[in-house]
């Protein structure tokens, strides 16, 4: 017998959440096969069996919220499969569908009721009455239920026709929403998470007021229930006044804005940061990208570029590839990583996710880009692997496609630095004493000043504006 616990699914995830099964107790199971769907604080992800068997035991049910390590299911050598134990039956219902003798027992003395053969004792009669109210209520609650199946098929076909991130659509699945009512606000109107939360937000404040009996208002009483008005009560204290409130609904962050939340306030307070800029000129970048472009080798970005020179210039500073850490005896102590991993980040609905470029200084930079491209799609579409997500020894953020000239990121612990990047631009510059227009491109390294000092971060830059400004040994 073997456990099924919840993964650590990201360098960031503390718990996760069972968003679907998909397999039942009792099913066959090979090495490899997708047993359920966990959604982490970053995204939805697979969770392969690591052993082949029987899956015998559901202990953690779709949608309920475990730490990592936490046991969610186990896999044996046979198909015993057992599920969460089932609710007792009601009481009630219990008696109704309990079996009556064909005759009631007989009392002793004045309370012996005397009857002829076929007739029914009061006790069986009040049983059959209860049988027939159990059957009746039964025979309703299949009907509800049939119209809600109804409905509901009827939604999930319209909604597959919506153009919707994977996201807002198991969402609106969930909540039962009609996917083609809503507005969508993502690129080209796709419908994104943030709509449905504001669809169901609208349909629970119509629900509070729309007008219904209340539970003292003679419509929600029974007639026969009703009793007499209690005498006035004396008129309490004047209540002192509320304090002001702001104005607007408060709106629960998603999990992933919350983990977004809780990184940045342990990175911020928690890791001295130091910030240094430098101004780059990119026209000789600028000119390969074309040559790149034109000869038909493919396609290539300036943060491709951007990314694979940071790579090489951490190599030449394993300072700012190192992270803060604890000794043995829990005395401070530093990590110098040996593979150099970079992250880029990357915009989705539910907010920005890393994605991990592993032994970058080893790509090319067409490499890089095809392996940043692939990940950034699933990361939107929601079916990120483990493997995006974890491992960065260092991190990129690029703001230039909004035309964003400088800007400083926050350190993801436990990397030890952050580069932030801006637009390439036109800008006047001063070359052998004339004014020309050049290319310019500003970056910012935010720097862990516990690991790396000022002096450091700064040969840093240098180094990777040297790359940058003579693009060829890029290549090489």
């Amino acid at each position: 017998m073997a456990e099924l616990t919840m993964p650590r699914l990201s360098d960031t995830m503390s718990e996760g959440s069972i968003a679907r099964w998909l397999k039942k107790p009792g099913d066959r199971i090979e090495k490899g096969d997708i047993v359920a769907e966990i959604e982490t604080d970053k995204a939805t992800m697979e969770l392969e069996a690591f052993e082949s068997g029987f899956l015998t035991e559901i202990r953690i049910q779709e949608g309920q919220i475990v730490p990592i390590g936490e046991v969610i299911g186990m896999i044996g050598a046979e198909a015993g499969a057992t599920a969460a134990p089932a609710p007792a039956p009601a009481p009630a219902a219990a008696t109704a569908a309990a079996p009556q003798p064909d005759t009631a027992a007989t009392p002793s003395g004045s309370e012996q009721v005397e009857t002829e053969e076929g007739a029914t004792t009061a006790e069986q009669r009040n049983a059959a009455e209860a049988e027939q109210q159990a059957s009746a209520q039964v025979d309703v609650a299949a009907a509800k239920v049939d119209a809600g199946v109804t409905q509901q098929a009827a939604t999930n076909s319209s909604n597959d026709k919506v153009k919707a991130s994977p996201l807002a659509r198991r969402m609106a699945e969930e909540l039962g929403i009609d996917l083609s009512k809503i507005q969508g606000t993502g690129p080209g109107g796709r419908i994104i998470k943030e709509n449905i939360e504001a669809a169901a937000t609208e349909g629970r404040a119509n629900i509070n007021t729309t007008a219904a009996p209340t539970a003292t208002s003679p419509a929600a009483v029974p007639a026969e229930t009703k009793a007499p008005a209690p005498a006035p009560a004396p008129a309490p204290a004047p209540a002192p006044a509320p304090a002001p409130k702001v104005a607007g609904e408060v709106v629960p962050m998603s999990r992933m804005r919350r983990a977004i939340a809780n990184a940045m306030t342990a990175a911020k307070p928690g890791v001295p940061h130091i910030y240094v800029t430098a101004e780059i000129d990119m026209g000789a970048a600028m000119a390969l990208r074309t040559q790149i472009a034109e000869s038909g080798a493919g396609k290539i970005s300036v943060n491709d570029m951007v990314v694979k020179a940071a790579a090489k210039a951490l190599k030449k500073f394993p300072a700012i590839n190192s992270s803060f850490a604890q000794t043995g005896d829990g005395q401070p102590g530093i990590v110098t990583h040996e593979q150099i991993n970079v992250s880029v980040a990357v915009a989705t609905d539910g907010g920005l996710m890393a994605v991990v470029v592993r032994d970058t200084d080893k790509k090319s930079i067409g490499t890089i880009g095809g392996e940043v491209r692939e990940m950034a799609g699933r990361a939107r579409d929601g079916k990120t692997k483990q493997s995006d997500l974890e491992g960065a020894t260092f991190q990129t953020s690029n703001l230039g496609m909004f035309d964003v000239v400088e800007f400083v990121s926050i350190i993801t612990v436990p990397q030890a630095a952050s580069l932030a990047i801006g637009a390439v631009r036109e800008t006047p510059v001063v070359r052998d004493g004339a004014i020309v227009v050049g290319q310019m491109m500003n970056v910012t390294l935010s720097a862990d000043h516990r690991v790396a000092d000022g002096v450091i971060v700064a040969q840093f830059l240098q180094e990777l504006r040297k790359l940058l400004e003579a693009p060829m040994s890029l290549l090489v």
